[in-house]
């Protein structure tokens, strides 16, 4: 953006820009980060295609999760 744009744009009209840019990075980031969690779900699940997966007791146990009868 040019220096004579920025000078015509009142200080709000620049507050505002700035939040919105925020807002979008904000967003791509989070975007991002998903992106990231589904790519290491996918290597996990080919990691781990055709072993035996943990019976549900005993990841209750690890987690620390009671079961409630």
């Amino acid at each position: 953006m040019s220096t004579l744009i920025l000078k015509n744009k009142s200080s709000h009209q620049i507050d505002l820009q700035i939040r919105q840019a925020r807002s979008v990075l904000r967003q791509l980031r989070d975007t991002l980060e998903d992106l990231e969690d589904r790519r290491a779900l996918a290597r996990a699940k080919k990691r781990n295609a055709g072993k035996p997966g943990t019976p549900w007791h005993e990841a209750a146990r690890e987690l620390g999760i009671s079961r409630k009868t």
